[in-house]
């Protein structure tokens, strides 16, 4: 009906209403599971209390949704917004709206959803590999208009600093300025980074912390891996920072880690119990509570803004990027093949694919120990996918629940890593002359996984009251 548009212009459009038709069902998925699919205009004399759709045949609509923007996307020449760049760094005025390789990517992900444990309670295996496929689709899509995974020189890029990297298949940025006290980011940045009363910021536990293993590829998330780790020279508890992924440092503030124009973070309390000048566990005046209860503090998403660092840096939220796709597709061809196998047509492997993901950072390729099936790699890919993707999109809270480990981790209880420092200084025991001490964190701290229902986020019981046909998930 537009009498000014070109072809080209008509089919952006068209793709990009197939995009955002199948992106907000998708969202509202992730969050509530299956619901009715609503693919036309509802009318005055139409039923509005719809059935919901089986998880399985939502997640088929939504693919489908996603394919045909990839197709309108590839006939307007949109399978990228902006040409390959020689910099790795684009800045295209369009750049906040979808292309065709994001479209392929999303459906890739829609499907790993589908063939998900919570999804696929038959665990049928041919989900897993139709999974695959479309995540490898997706991967070759964005490999041949010129997408890459950034360098660990660059990796931060993909955050903050730059507005669009080559490794985002799409992202959401701010902007070219961001004051680090105004609200966008006071969600980010913590208490004692702006001395505003209402900022908040994530304080990663010493559970999530485990998570980046040693440089040399251990596993540091139970004792017996953390003893392991030890056994083999790659650890000691009482300088727990040093010989770590390098992602650790790029992500969590820890005690003693240089910031700027805070000099080393100050994140211990001294032997008789008081703060230290500049202390970062300092709380404001006349409250209990604003700063971290686990001794830790996220970076990932803000790097050096503060009111003592960089008072404006441009942030961007990754909605999907290419290192994404790599672990959507080791994870299903791991579980339709295994770790050696792969799509047919595929040039790599599920293990090929996890360790591409690792070597941009410089770590090692997976220790053998874990490659031997699709039983003992899966953790290892579980655990990739946290480090690499924390703090983006909420990944870990879906993660953990399309694969059915909420309950188990929701009953898990979460700790911090005291640090004291020691009058008497650096000892053998104590080599950094601080002493590192696990513990529990209090109880309004804790997760409480109740029954199920907690799978997904309810709907208002005002509104379920009004439904006869959807019938709802189970109540917390």
């Amino acid at each position: 009906m537009l009498q000014d548009a070109t072809e080209r212009e008509k089919e952006d459009l068209l793709a990009q209403a197939y995009f955002v038709r199948a992106y907000t069902h998708f969202e509202m998925f992730r969050l509530y599971g299956s619901l009715p699919y609503i693919d036309k205009v509802l009318g005055s004399e139409d039923e509005w209390d719809l059935p919901r759709l089986t998880d399985y045949d939502y997640c088929q609509r939504v693919a489908a949704d996603f394919k045909t923007a990839a197709e309108h996307f590839d006939k307007a020449g949109l399978m990228r917004r902006d040409p390959a760049s020689g910099s790795g760094h684009l800045a295209a005025p369009d750049q906040d709206k979808p292309n065709g390789v994001t479209a392929l990517a999303m459906r890739g992900r829609a499907l790993l959803y589908a063939a998900s444990p919570l999804s696929n309670p038959g665990l049928d295996k041919t989900r897993w590999e139709e999974a695959a496929v479309a995540n490898w689709e997706a991967y070759q899509a964005a490999y041949e208009y010129g997408y890459r995974l950034l360098s660990k020189a660059d990796y931060t890029k993909n955050f903050y600093g730059t507005k669009y990297t080559n490794e985002q298949l799409w992202g959401y940025s701010t902007g070219s300025t961001t004051n680090y006290n105004n609200e966008r980011v006071q969600a980010f940045v913590p208490y004692c980074f702006s001395n505003n009363g209402f900022s908040s910021g994530q304080c990663p536990t010493q559970n999530f912390v485990d998570k980046f293993e040693t440089a040399g590829g251990y596993p540091l998330n139970t004792p017996e891996q953390r003893a392991a780790a030890e056994a083999a020279g790659e650890y000691n508890e009482q300088n727990p920072f040093v010989n770590r992924d390098p992602r650790l440092d790029f992500v969590v503030i820890y005690n003693q880690k240089p910031l700027r124009g805070y000099g080393n973070a100050s994140l211990y309390v001294n032997e008789d119990g008081s703060l230290p000048s500049g202390s970062l566990l300092k709380k404001k005046d006349n409250s209990s509570d604003g700063v971290s209860e686990t001794y830790y503090y996220e970076q990932k998403r803000t790097g050096n803004l503060s009111n003592k660092g960089e008072q404006n840096v441009i942030l961007t939220d990754p909605i999907i990027r290419l290192a994404e796709v790599l672990l959507n597709y080791a994870e299903a061809a791991n579980e339709a093949w295994g770790p050696t196998g792969a799509a047919p047509g595929a040039d790599m492997t599920a293990l090929d694919a996890l360790n591409a993901v690792r070597a941009r950072v410089e770590m090692p390729p997976v220790r053998d120990e874990y490659t031997a099936s699709t039983e003992t790699l899966r953790p290892r890919i579980k655990n990739e996918r946290a480090v690499e993707l924390c703090f983006e999109g909420y990944h870990y809270y879906c993660d953990i629940r399309r694969w059915k480990d909420a309950p188990e981790l929701g009953r898990t209880r979460l700790t911090g890593m005291r640090v004291t420092k020691l009058a008497s200084g650096a000892t053998t025991a104590y080599p950094t002359g601080f002493r590192y001490e696990r513990f529990e964190l209090p109880s309004n701290r804790q997760i409480a996984w109740k029954n199920d229902g907690m799978y997904y986020i309810q709907f208002q019981t005002s509104d379920l009251l009004k439904m006869k046909n959807y019938i709802p998930n189970e109540a917390w």
